[in-house]
């Protein structure tokens, strides 16, 4: 079956929401560092979140988590299915310490969650509006996501993330601010003793917590979430290469050529060119990368 993309909107700096509605989601798998939200609209659809897969019917709405290995695919042989997906970041809920943010932060959403039949039409209706680029459609977006939010929330449909140790919680809280340092400041030469400072740690201490939260040093958490970002202009933007490179923290065109090859065991101007054939924009072509 072939790859049929509606491309909607992904988002900007200033607006941290994509919307997307479209006919075939990516059904290879792959991840985010924003939080998604998927609402299959019409057709059978099944949807893969690390290592189960799930068949999915009209109606249903699902949360993925970021850094969630996910894909969907058709349920059968010339099956097809409509969705809506919404990716969001955490930035929408406030400043790290901000009340809300901090709740969202502390909770894990069911992965398949109900909602009442007037939220999904208001969801339709807003990529409807965002299609058009209605006058004050960032508005009606952001109530929808908030009004999703709260009926989750209201319903109970969400477990608290138990940190029981408050060292444990310390620790988490130390590491959780320096990532949030990479993500305001990947564009600029980023250091470990930005971070030493940022946190109060030892340079050994810092080190081993970071590996244990996330799973790889440092350096390599700054270029993955670098190139992860990088893959995103190269698919829907126009700017050139070493433009990409540049504003994403690369100021040598060779090493970013490097080690976008380890992450993605291709290169640029070829990942590119797949992404374009995958990926087919609308007249909403003018896309950034946000925050």
């Amino acid at each position: 079956m072939s790859q049929e993309y509606e491309f909607i909107e992904r988002g900007t700096e200033s607006f941290p929401i994509g919307l997307f509605a479209q006919t075939i989601y990516l059904d290879k798998p792959h991840h985010h560092i924003e939080y998604e939200l998927f609402y299959l609209k019409d057709g059978r659809a099944v949807f893969g979140i690390e290592n189960q897969e799930f068949k999915v019917y009209p109606g249903d709405f699902l949360f993925i988590n970021p850094g969630v290995t996910h894909y969907a695919k058709s349920a059968g042989p010339g099956e097809k299915y409509n969705y809506i997906a919404m990716v969001f970041d955490i930035s929408l809920l406030g400043k790290p310490g901000d009340p809300c943010r901090q709740f969202f932060e502390n909770i894990r959403v069911k992965r398949f969650v109900t909602m009442p039949k007037d939220i999904a039409e208001k969801l339709i209706k807003a990529t409807e509006l965002v299609e058009k680029k209605s006058q004050g459609y960032e508005i009606i977006v952001k109530s929808v996501l908030y009004d999703i939010i709260a009926f989750v929330v209201s319903s109970g449909q969400y477990e608290v993330v138990s940190l029981i140790d408050r060292k444990i919680k310390h620790n988490i809280s130390a590491i959780e601010t320096a990532l949030t340092y990479i993500k305001e400041h990947y564009r600029e030469n980023i250091t470990l003793e930005d971070l030493l400072i940022l946190t109060n740690y030892s340079k050994s201490h810092f080190i081993r917590l970071f590996k244990e939260h996330t799973g790889m040093h440092f350096v390599d958490y700054v270029n993955k979430f670098r190139i992860e970002k990088t893959c995103l202009d190269l698919i829907y933007t126009d700017k050139n290469i070493t433009e990409i490179a540049t504003e994403n923290g690369y100021n040598n065109i060779q090493y970013y050529s490097r080690i976008f090859k380890k992450y993605m065991k291709t290169t640029p101007k070829q990942y590119r060119k797949n992404g374009k054939n995958l990926v087919v924009p609308s007249s909403l072509a003018n896309v950034y990368v946000y925050n």
